[in-house]
């Protein structure tokens, strides 16, 4: 498994157990300088109190000695008072300030001025000083200097013992988040992985509950949802193989309902050529046999004859039209291409009002039975829908060969359509199954206003194009 950095960054695991440790870090350094703070206050305050208490004692009892002059004295009681360990040393001066009695390292030099607070010592010596007064009256002065050092001793200890303590218990918890996070992410990555293999379509992961905790609850609802997947899947992929199977029954089943339409048509076509024409070439026949047989004694015979001979010329025309639109003769014996020219031509003499043009490039004579007719009827489906619907003035047919493909555009400046909304009429639907049966594309173009281009590409099959 491939590890990064950023990898690591975006692991719940690390977040969770650098997030406890970092609060921790944080709380237990506040804690352990709120710590060392309060015990640097306390043993100034101290010091300062012993200072202040000792050298107000001293001053009041120094000048009784004073008083009598009594010196030896006054500095065996002040050799008593040196045993005191943070004591640096006395000083007993006279009104004039000059030294009396000196213990202590005292200093060689000036006397210096007395401290306001141990906090603000810079020497590690705390000096203060007191006048010494009998009787409201000056007898001299009191110098003391108290060494720091024991108390930063005793300040380092506790600090180290503080630092100490706050490193246990971040080891402790570091050791204790470590392993509820270990456990609680090993459960959470057992889900993501069975996750991961549900996406990947793997529906016979399960993930073990463990314990009714949440994430065991978390667990069996995922079962549960992985089992309720599974079972719609396969619901799903049962449908779709119905519907697909039904699809491609249903395309069968137009495919040959076009092919037996197209025969029937054909058919019909065959039937009306010889029956109904024979018929009324049989009439007209007739007709000009009366017509001539009456040698234009009889006017009436005349007139009804031509009538006839009218009549049946216009049937035959219409004949003629049917039999083009079910089976246009010219598609069978000169092939796709002059066919549309000829069902193209016939519907510009019908709207002249509309200018159509035909563009052909590479396409074979012999296209097969199956595209010939099935690139006819969509032209003839095109042109029927721009004549009823469209309202263009100008229409574009391309027919190309490109790449074993036969490639058909018929593209009109008319008035379009919206492609997004529902269409109604069956004619696209027609012209979709057609091309989608012989493995081709269509694909429409077209906005409100800006007319309508609909492309079809089908594959050539060469076989059929070899029997055709």
């Amino acid at each position: 498994m491939k590890f990064s950095a950023t990898s690591m960054f975006h692991s719940l695991r690390f977040r969770l157990i650098a997030s406890v440790v970092t609060i921790e870090v944080i709380m237990l350094s506040l804690l352990v300088w709120n710590n060392i703070s309060i015990i640097h206050t306390t043993h100034t305050d101290r010091l300062r109190d012993t200072a202040d208490s000792m050298i107000q004692q001293i001053a009041n009892t120094s000048g009784g000695y004073m008083v009598a002059v009594d010196y030896a004295s006054l500095e065996d009681y002040l050799a008593n008072i040196m045993e005191y360990r943070e004591l640096e040393y006395l000083a007993v001066m006279d009104r004039s300030r000059e030294v009396v009695i000196a213990l202590g390292s005292a200093p060689a030099s000036a006397w210096p001025e007395a401290d306001a607070h141990p906090k603000q010592v810079k020497d590690g010596i705390y000096d203060t000083a007191r006048e010494i007064r009998v009787a409201g009256q000056p007898m001299g002065r009191i110098q003391m200097g108290f060494s720091l050092a024991l108390m930063e001793e005793a300040i380092h200890e506790s600090r180290v013992r503080g630092v100490s303590i706050a490193a246990a218990e971040i080891f402790l918890t570091v050791l204790v988040t470590v392993l509820i996070g270990l456990g609680l992410t090993r459960r959470l990555a057992m889900l993501s992985a069975a996750a991961q293999e549900v996406e990947r379509g793997n529906y016979t992961v399960s993930v073990p509950t463990e314990s009714e905790d949440e994430i065991g609850k978390m667990a069996a609802a995922f079962n549960r949802m992985v089992t309720e997947i599974s079972k719609r899947t396969r619901q799903r992929e049962e449908a779709e193989t119905k519907t697909g199977k039904l699809l491609a029954e249903n395309r069968q089943l137009i495919q040959t309902s076009l092919t037996v339409q197209e025969e029937e048509r054909r058919h019909l076509a065959r039937e009306l050529h010889d029956e109904l024409g024979q018929c009324i070439t049989a009439i007209q026949a007739d007709a000009e046999s009366i017509r001539d047989l009456s040698s234009g004694e009889d006017e009436r015979i005349v007139t009804r004859s031509g009538a006839i001979l009218d009549v049946s010329a216009r049937i035959y025309e219409v004949v003629h039209s049917m039999m083009q639109r079910l089976r246009p003769g010219i598609l069978d014996d000169l092939g796709l291409v002059e066919a549309l020219r000829d069902e193209i031509s016939a519907w510009q003499e019908r709207h002249q009002d509309i200018e159509c043009s035909f563009n052909v490039s590479g396409v074979p004579a012999r296209a097969g039975e199956r595209i010939n007719i099935t690139i006819y009827r969509i032209v003839q489906e095109c042109l029927t829908n721009i004549a009823k619907y469209a309202k263009a003035s100008h229409v574009i047919i391309d027919l190309a060969e490109q790449e074993g493909r036969l490639q058909l555009a018929i593209a009109d400046d008319g008035r379009g359509m919206d492609l997004s909304g529902p269409r109604s009429g069956l004619g696209l639907i027609g012209m979709r199954e057609r091309v989608e049966a012989l493995g081709g594309e269509i694909s429409l173009q077209a906005a409100e206003g800006q007319g309508l281009t609909v492309r079809i590409a089908v594959p050539l099959d060469r076989d059929d194009m070899e029997h055709a």
